[in-house]
Order: C-alpha cells, then structure tokens, then sequence
C-alpha cells in the first residue's frame, strides 16, 4: 500500500512540475550584448561578414563610475536574435580578452549550411580560426559542424551548420530553435 501511494505521488508531482509555467513568459532571446574596442570596426564587421544590418545608435553618454561613457549599437542579423555592441570610452574594466574557458565567457554562433566554405571565406579576409571545423557523427549533435574563430577585436566567435538537422530530432519531439525555420 505504501508503494502504491509513494508512485501515485509521484505521479502528482511530476505532472504538477510540468504543468507549472515559468515565472517570466518570454518569447525568446531579444539580443545578445558585447563589449567591443571600436563600435564601427566591429559593427562594419558584422556588416560586411554576416550581413547584418546596424539598426540602432545611442550614446555616447556618461557611465560613471564605469567608464567616461558608453556607446551603443543594435545591428540585426537574419531571422536570429539581435546583436548589442556596448564601446565603453576609458573603462574602469579590465582590457584582457576572456579565455574560451573562463567563467562568464560567452561566444555567438552564426549559422550557416557550409561552415567549410565559411572557413574559407573568414580566412581570405585575415580572420584566424581556431583549429579545424568538427563534424559530429554521433550522439544529440549528430551531422552538426561547428568551428571557433576570433573577431578582428579578439572575441571568440562561431560558425555553426545542420543543414540535415541533428540527431537528437530523430528520437525528440521538441526541437531547439533553428534559424532556418524560426517559427517553429
């Protein structure tokens, strides 16, 4: 009897959990913030590499005590999240580039179906890529190629592609977002 009304409860709580909404209903990532060295190089960066359209422009303001101020631009980039570039004017933040590795690091993954030719196209304008583009054959990440690569400022960025999906689609009902079909 016991047993029975630990699963029974069991059973209660696990549908109750999935039930449950989350405390902020969002709609999805809005943008994605970065601190650059230089506004316009790393916007005419994104411009004239991945196409993305600068939107926006604020500032220069006044950040005291952070920095003699800030600059901001919002530039769009395809059917994905927007990107925020924040140019701080004598910061009172550290100057060192984080590690890949370091806590609080982050990187931006651009998609695209043909990370190879990608690799060729960042080489031919002097960007350095951090080793060689990996194709998983395996696992949750089965057919996806992916290789890092530094911006013109030093931020380790990516190139992504699934052109025939992943492999956890083939078992999983829920997919992760895709910017080839957004909606879905």
């Amino acid at each position: 009897m016991k047993i029975m009304a630990a699963i029974l409860t069991a059973f209660v709580l696990n549908l109750g959990g999935a039930a449950q909404a989350a405390g902020i209903k969002t709609a999805g990532i809005d943008h994605v913030g970065i601190n650059v060295p230089n506004l316009k190089q790393a916007e005419d960066f994104l411009v004239s590499t991945f196409g993305c359209e600068p939107i926006t422009q604020i500032g220069p303001f006044g950040m005291a005590p952070r920095a003699e101020s800030v600059t901001l631009a919002m530039v769009r980039c395809g059917a994905g999240a927007n990107i925020e570039l924040f140019e701080y004017k004598h910061s009172a933040g550290s100057g060192t580039m984080p590690k890949q590795e370091d806590i609080g690091a982050s990187h931006i993954a651009f998609y695209t179906d043909d990370v190879k030719a990608g690799v060729a196209y960042l080489k031919s304008k002097g960007i350095a890529i951090v080793g060689e583009p990996m194709t998983m054959t395996s696992g949750d990440t089965e057919g996806e190629t992916w290789v890092h690569f530094l911006s013109p400022w030093g931020s380790e960025m990516e190139l992504v592609g699934y052109p025939q999906g992943k492999g956890y689609e083939k078992k999983s009902s829920r997919k992760l977002w895709n910017p080839k079909f957004p909606a879905k």
